[in-house]
């Protein structure tokens, strides 16, 4: 079957660095990501510019299946940019990039995302539910970025 690439394109009425931040808040992932039930950062290094990186370990639940993976994260707000690699877990490869631009309103989000599970009945599962999967997540930031940063 082989790896999946997958993008979502939006503006949105924010500055990209807050974007940014928002995005490069894995902490806080489990509060508002769907089926993501666990994350812990470790090895953490701040970077210039309110920055960081480091290795984020992520529990994630779907019906009956439930995954631990591992990634290394670089959220770099003045380069306006998140970067997600792998470092271990059910996956034969995992990138996620986010880029943010601002422009005339707010700014332009991209992201894309690349996997493939070693497990092939995950993998196809993963394949079969892939548009609404990415759907949910951007929906998911959408609405928190609504819930942060839109004024009172």
């Amino acid at each position: 079957m082989g790896a999946v690439t997958l993008e979502a394109e939006r503006a949105l009425p924010y500055a990209a660095r807050d974007l940014c931040m928002l995005v490069g808040d894995v902490r806080a992932y489990p509060r508002f990501i769907p089926w993501l039930k666990r994350i812990e950062v470790h090895d953490e290094k701040a970077l210039a510019g309110g920055g960081w990186e480091g290795v984020a370990e992520a529990v994630v639940g779907w019906r009956a299946i439930t995954e631990r993976f591992a990634t290394r994260v670089r959220c770099a707000p003045d380069e306006g940019l998140v970067d997600v690699d792998l470092v271990r877990g059910p996956f034969k490869t995992l990138t996620n990039r986010w880029r943010f631009a601002d422009g005339e309103g707010g700014a332009r989000v991209s992201f894309v995302i690349t996997y493939e599970f070693k497990n092939p009945i995950l993998q196809r599962v993963a394949a079969l539910n892939r548009k609404e999967a990415v759907r949910r997540v951007i929906e998911a930031f959408e609405r928190e970025a609504g819930r942060r940063l839109s004024g009172p």
